[in-house]
């Protein structure tokens, strides 16, 4: 789903389909969209939250900032 031109900053799409596919023998993965994980702040090696009941809730993990080594 496309943003209009706006940044990803603003606005990102509210509803969009993505495929599963199989990793390994016993799992699953779908891939996150772009300017969802932009617009959290999100990047490789961060975590998220999945909460699977009736419905699928993927939310950000906001971590605290670590402490810069220097400060120690």
């Amino acid at each position: 789903m496309a943003c209009l031109g706006r940044s990803y900053e603003t606005i990102m799409p509210i509803k969009t389909e993505r495929i599963l596919f199989k990793v390994g023998e016993n799992s699953y993965a779908v891939t996150l969209p772009k300017g969802w994980v932009m617009f959290n702040g999100l990047r490789y090696g961060d975590r998220v939250e999945i909460i699977a009941n009736d419905d699928l809730i993927i939310r950000a993990v906001k971590e605290p900032p670590k402490p810069d080594k220097q400060m120690l």
